[in-house]
């Protein structure tokens, strides 16, 4: 039996209202999109928890795990005078001189094919005297090596196997090495200084101007590193 007009428009309007309460919104709004939720802002300094503390800057190690050694065994150095002893004859003693550059010195200093630069001097250490620094020209890969004398004793306190054609410069007492990195033009830089036991890597510091100051090289420290002596 179909219901009375009233009784239908009062269900009907039940029904309706039912929908808007789940819809969770009266009829006079509809359907509402308020956006993603807020985020918390985030804060672009950073703030230290100790600010007065100053962290003790210890220098890196070498990445090829370099430590100071004994002293080469067999080699004496005259007076603690490194420019008096074959440097040839060093690295041929040292017994932590790699087998490749072993054979490759019976060359040197006068064959042909030797690989060895000319011996250079400087003092990295502050102690007044010049150590030794050897380099090595092997194939795809540069040697070099810094020797002290300690009384009469050659110790090594660096070595380091860099791309082919490094250079070296020395910025005060601190050396500097410079390497291709690829591409045109492109190098990279790496600091050394003295810390009481052997020559060990600076952090990065930042990229100096590209424009020289008048009167200088081009090299770090202004003039070019490797000069060799005229002999012992």
């Amino acid at each position: 039996m179909p219901l009375p007009t009233t009784g239908r428009r009062a269900r009907a309007t039940a029904c309706a209202v039912a929908l808007l309460a789940l819809a969770g919104c009266s009829a006079g709004e509809g359907l509402r999109d308020d956006g993603p939720a807020p985020t918390p802002a985030t804060s672009v300094t950073a703030s230290p928890l100790w600010p007065d503390h100053t962290p003790t800057v210890v220098p890196a190690r070498p990445g090829q795990g370099f430590h100071a050694r004994e002293p080469v065994p067999g080699v004496t150095v005259p007076d603690g005078d490194l420019t008096k002893i074959d440097g040839v004859r060093l690295l041929a003693a040292d017994p932590a001189t790699d087998r490749a550059v072993q054979s490759g010195l019976k060359e040197c200093p006068d064959g042909a094919s030797c690989r060895l630069r000319t011996p250079a001097y400087a003092d990295l250490t502050g102690d007044g005297k010049r150590e030794l620094v050897l380099a090595y020209d092997d194939l795809g890969r540069t040697l070099l090596w810094v020797y002290i004398a300690v009384g009469e004793q050659a110790h090594a306190v660096l070595e380091y196997a860099g791309r082919p054609g490094l250079t070296a410069d020395l910025l005060g007492q601190d050396l500097v090495i410079t390497e291709p990195t690829g591409g045109r033009d492109r190098q990279s830089t790496t600091t050394l200084r003295w810390n009481g036991t052997e020559l060990a890597p600076l952090p990065p510091a930042p990229a100096p101007s590209k424009t020289p100051r008048s009167g200088q090289g081009t090299g770090p420290g202004g003039d070019a590193f490797i000069q060799p002596t005229d002999g012992p």
